[in-house]
């Protein structure tokens, strides 16, 4: 055998060996996978009325979340508590934080299958509400007062 055959020999086993291992990554980069009760769902809050800082809301807001089409009910936990169910892979769920305990509040969604397996998505935030609200928001305007004084009371005085 010469060289140049040897070489040839060499890189049709290379080429078969690659050409194995792409078309085995390829089955398995599109074959799906199924892992019971680890649907994705999704949760978001929009803010309807009020306010939010980062993680920090008051005010109304809508709950919305959705899982696949596997996904039969849903539910909203406010720290572990159920506060609001939905048959269907959807849900829009409207909430005033007023009506809840300020502090932190931990906003679990859960779906369940057919088969009553769960999937579940959270989301920390903070509520703030009752007297707190009041003192941030009475705050707030009075700083506005303040700076509207401090900017135009000496062109007044002038005048």
């Amino acid at each position: 055998m010469t060289i140049m055959s040897r070489r040839m020999h060499f890189d049709r086993r290379a080429l078969g060996a690659i050409a194995i291992v792409l078309i085995a990554v390829g089955f398995m980069s599109f074959t799906p996978v199924n892992i019971s009760g680890q649907a994705t769902l999704s949760l978001s809050l929009d803010r309807n009325v009020g306010m939010a800082l980062g993680s920090i809301i008051q005010g109304v807001f809508t709950l919305r979340g959705s899982g696949p089409d596997t996904i039969v009910s849903l539910a909203v936990f406010f720290n572990g508590v159920e506060v609001h169910s939905v048959t269907g892979n959807s849900i829009a769920w409207q909430f005033d934080t007023a009506e809840y305990a300020s502090g932190s509040t931990n906003i679990t969604l859960v779906g369940w299958d057919s088969m009553n397996e769960t999937s579940q998505t959270t989301l920390e935030v903070y509520f703030l509400g009752g007297i707190m609200s009041t003192i941030i928001t009475v705050g707030i305007v009075g700083l506005v007062i303040v700076l509207i004084i401090v900017r135009y009371l000496p062109k007044l005085r002038r005048e």
